[in-house]
């Protein structure tokens, strides 16, 4: 009977679970969490949610130089995006993220005329432009054309000093990177 008893108990001993000192117990938490933060971070960021600044005034008055937003990321992981909103765009022209409205979407027809912008032979209620961005918005006359299965058509809203699709043309859905509420 001691022989069992020795050698269950050298059995147990031999299945111990490490268990480090307590000052290299707060290096590996620390480490923990420095890792996980990062983590979540990058994922956030990367498929949610992130803060953006608006620089210039491309689609001012709705949003003015300086001010802070949310973009969010999530909703176009399961819908696409949707005409009138503000969108974060990788600009074509400069590679950098610009802010825009999406003003035609998917297979729309898209035309501009000396009096404003009209998709699919209707012509948009663009209430939330200035009178002199109405103006300007016939400047660069569109002929009608159809968009294709991805494209979409973003305009800023002060049309007079805003390079978007007019410059460039219409830009992927892989393009954009999420929306903002403006206030």
């Amino acid at each position: 009977m001691n022989t069992l008893a020795a050698s269950s108990a050298e059995k147990h001993e031999t299945f111990r679970f490490y268990n480090p000192e307590p000052e290299k117990r707060k290096v590996y938490i620390a480490l923990c969490i420095v890792l996980w933060s990062a983590l979540c971070y990058i994922l956030i960021s990367h498929f949610i949610l992130m803060s953006v600044e608006i620089k210039g005034a491309s689609m001012s008055p709705t949003l003015q130089d300086g001010q802070h937003y949310f973009l969010f990321r999530f909703p176009y992981l399961w819908r696409a995006p949707q005409r009138g909103e503000v969108v974060v765009i990788h600009d074509p022209e400069d590679h950098a993220l610009s802010i825009k409205r999406i003003i035609a979407t998917p297979k729309d027809l898209l035309e501009i005329r000396r009096d404003g912008v009209y998709v699919n032979d209707a012509k948009l209620d663009e209430s939330y432009l200035t009178a002199e961005a109405l103006w300007a918005s016939g400047h660069k006359l569109i002929k009608p054309f159809r968009l294709g299965a991805k494209e979409y058509y973003v305009l800023g809203d002060n049309r007079d000093r805003s390079a978007d699709s007019r410059i460039y043309g219409p830009i992927s859905v892989n393009a954009i990177l999420g929306f903002i509420h403006p206030k």
